[in-house]
C-alpha cells in the first residue's frame, strides 16, 4: 500500500478533490488517473460499508492517489476508516470543541489521542504496527466540518483544538441550517468567519466548490482543499453534455 503525509502536504501545496459515493472501483481509478490529488470517499451520504470502502482504497493506491473518508460523525468509524488505509478522516457537523476533541482523540494515538492500535490494514495486518503507530500521527490528517449554526456560534473554539488540521466549510449545510441561500449576504459572512476564526488559529481551511470559478476565488482566499463535484455528478454532468451534443446533431438532421 502507499503511505501518504498529508498533514505535510496540504501545508506545501493545496488540495483538489472531490467525493467519491458510488462504491464504484472503477471511478476510483478513473479520478486518480484525472489528476485529483486526494478522492473524499463520502461515507456520510452513501450506503458504502466496510468492505466496499477498503476496496477503493485500494483503487485510490493503484493510481498513487491519496483517500480521505468521509464519516458518518465523530464515533469509531474513524478508527476503522484508517485501520483500512484512509489517508485522513473528514468529519461531519462538527459544531463544540468537545466533539472537535473527541475527533482529534479517534485520529491520533496515545500520547496525542486515544486511537486503538489494530492490525488492518494501514499496519498490513499488524506487520508493521510500530512504525504504523510510531508515525500515524504526523501525516493522517484531520479535518472537520463547520456547516451549521451552532458549528459557527463555536468556531472559534472547535479551531483552537489542537491537532486539527483542516476546518472546512460545509456550504449547502450551512444554508440549510441558516435558511439563508448560498450567496446571499448572511450566508457570505458565516463562510468567512469560518475561514477567518480557521486560518487565524493556524489551521489549514477547506471548501466545497461548484465549478472552476469558485476554485479560484476560495484559492485565492487562501483555502487548502479544494472539493469540487463529486463522481456521481461528474458523471452526471458528462453524460448530459453528450447526449445533449448527440440530440442536437439529431435534431438538426431532422430539420433539413
Amino acid at each position: 500500500m502507499t503511505v501518504h503525509d498529508l498533514r505535510s502536504r496540504i501545508l506545501e501545496s493545496p488540495l483538489l478533490t472531490t467525493f467519491a459515493g458510488l462504491g464504484s472501483t472503477a471511478a476510483i481509478e478513473v479520478l486518480g488517473w484525472a489528476g485529483f490529488d486526494t478522492v473524499c470517499v463520502d461515507a456520510e451520504h452513501s450506503a458504502l460499508d466496510p468492505s466496499t470502502i477498503a476496496s477503493m482504497i485500494r483503487a485510490a493506491d493503484a493510481v498513487g492517489a491519496a483517500v480521505l473518508v468521509r464519516v458518518p460523525d465523530h464515533g469509531s468509524d474513524i478508527g476503522r476508516v484508517l485501520d483500512l488505509g484512509a489517508a485522513g478522516v473528514l468529519v461531519p457537523r462538527v459544531e463544540s470543541a468537545e466533539q472537535a476533541r473527541a475527533v482529534v482523540s479517534a485520529v491520533r494515538y496515545p500520547p496525542d489521542g486515544a486511537r486503538g492500535a489494530g492490525p488492518g490494514r494501514a499496519a498490513r495486518y499488524g506487520t508493521t504496527m510500530p512504525e504504523e503507530v510510531a508515525t500515524a500521527n504526523a501525516r493522517v490528517l484531520c479535518a472537520v466540518q463547520v456547516e451549521t449554526v451552532a458549528g459557527v456560534e463555536a468556531v472559534e473554539e472547535i479551531c483552537a483544538v489542537e491537532g486539527l488540521d483542516v476546518v472546512m466549510v460545509g456550504p449547502g449545510d450551512l444554508a440549510v441550517s441558516m435558511g439563508a441561500p448560498p450567496g446571499s449576504p448572511a450566508h457570505d459572512a458565516a463562510v468567512e468567519k469560518i475561514l477567518t476564526a480557521a486560518t487565524a488559529a493556524g489551521r489549514s481551511t477547506g471548501m466545497f466548490c461548484l465549478d472552476p470559478e469558485q476554485v479560484e476565488r476560495f484559492a485565492r482566499r487562501g483555502v487548502r482543499m479544494l472539493v469540487m463535484g463529486s463522481d456521481a455528478g461528474l458523471l452526471g454532468a458528462a453524460a448530459t453534455q453528450a447526449r445533449d451534443a448527440a440530440a442536437a446533431v439529431l435534431e438538426a438532421q431532422v430539420r433539413s
